[in-house]
């Protein structure tokens, strides 16, 4: 069986499982595992085709950004930080090494990724907030009503980072 024609879900899952292991030790440890865990996300920047490299770091640029604005509009604050914590750039990080090799593979529809976006995102914060790495400033309902176009917004327009053929595998 060729490369192209075995099926990419199995790996894709891994990654998954991988990404989620990261983000709660992220949420839960913040600190302690930071150093650990950004050395992980490097080595899996690292491994993207060259082509990805610069997008990987354009859309965690972009999540910083999203963070820093919540942040400044007083939406929720970081425990124990200032505005970004080292543990949110890591996961940033990690989130668009995964996010850009899932989409490398599985190519939805932007409606699609809006959908997600506005589901997933604001889950991740409550999660976030769950485990004490954040607290909200407003209502948990404002944060989360606040937090769903935003992500919508951001996924959807991810798969404009891709390039036109999908690239097959890192390395």
């Amino acid at each position: 069986m060729t490369p192209e024609a075995r099926q990419p879900w199995p790996r894709l899952l891994l990654g998954s499982l991988i990404f989620g292991a990261g983000a709660w030790l992220l949420f839960s440890f913040r600190d302690r595992y930071v150093v650990l865990l950004l050395a992980g996300a490097l080595l899996a920047w690292q491994a993207l085709p060259a082509g990805f490299k610069t997008r990987a770091l354009l859309l965690t640029a972009a999540g910083c950004l999203l963070d820093l604005t919540a942040v400044s509009l007083g939406l929720y604050r970081f425990a124990g930080v200032g505005a970004l914590p080292l543990w949110m750039v890591t996961l940033w990080l990690s989130f668009s090494v995964w996010w850009l090799a899932l989409l490398t593979d599985w190519r939805p529809s932007p409606r699609l990724l809006a959908v997600i976006g506005a589901i997933a995102g604001p889950l991740a914060y409550w999660v976030g907030m769950r485990l004490r790495a954040l607290m909200p400033g407003v209502s948990l309902w404002l944060m989360l009503t606040a937090l769903a176009p935003l992500w919508a917004i951001l996924l959807a327009l991810t798969p404009r980072l891709l390039p036109a053929e999908p690239a097959r595998g890192c390395g």
